[in-house]
C-alpha cells in the first residue's frame, strides 16, 4: 500500500467513531440510569420489609399501631435506604391490617400490609425521554412500587376475631 493510499483511508476511522459514538453513550447512559433505578427498588423494597416487619412486633386486634408504622416508613425507613430519596416524590403509602381465620378454624390472627409507590427522578436527559416513553406518563420519573404483608405476632385471638376488616 502506497504512502498516498494510507492518507486517504485515515479519516475513514474518525467517521466510524463519530457515527458509533451516539449510540454508544446512549447504551452505557442506559445502563448507569437503570443501575440507579435498580438500586432504588432494592432500597425501597427493603425499607417496606423492614417497616412491616417492625410493625409486625406488635400486638394489635384494631389495628392502632398503623400511625406509629406509617410514620416510621416515611421518616426514617425510606430516607434510611432508598438513595437520593426525596419526601416529595412519595406518590402513595399505605399501612393497613386486617384479620382472618387460621387453618384450625378455631382461631384468628392479624396481617399487616404495607405498600409504597415513589416517583424516582431520571437523570440523563435522553434516557429519561425514551423511559418517560416506556411508562407511559412524560413526568421525568419512574414509578416504583412495592408491597409486603406480614402475620402480626398476637396471640391466637377466639372468636369472634379482631375488630378488623377480613383480608
Amino acid at each position: 500500500m502506497s504512502e498516498r493510499q494510507r492518507r486517504r483511508d485515515g479519516g475513514q476511522a474518525l467517521a466510524e467513531f463519530a457515527l458509533v459514538l451516539p449510540l454508544f453513550l446512549l447504551i452505557f447512559f442506559a445502563i448507569v440510569q437503570m443501575g440507579i433505578l435498580l438500586s432504588a427498588h432494592i432500597g425501597l423494597t427493603n425499607a417496606v420489609r423492614e417497616v412491616a416487619r417492625f410493625g409486625s412486633t406488635v400486638p394489635t386486634t384494631d389495628g392502632s399501631p398503623a400511625g406509629n408504622v406509617a410514620a416510621y416508613l416515611t421518616e426514617q425507613a425510606l430516607p434510611n435506604h432508598v438513595p437520593l430519596y426525596a419526601e416529595d416524590n412519595l406518590a402513595a403509602s399505605s399501612v393497613s391490617y386486617c384479620g382472618y381465620q387460621n387453618v384450625d378454624g378455631a382461631t384468628y390472627s392479624v396481617r399487616l400490609a404495607v405498600s409504597t409507590t415513589y416517583a424516582h427522578p431520571l437523570f440523563l436527559p435522553f434516557v429519561s425521554i425514551i423511559l418517560d416513553a416506556v411508562d407511559g406518563t412524560p413526568d421525568g420519573a419512574a414509578t416504583l412500587t412495592t408491597s409486603e404483608a406480614m402475620r402480626v405476632e398476637n396471640p391466637a385471638l377466639p372468636p369472634p376475631g379482631p375488630a378488623l376488616p377480613t383480608c
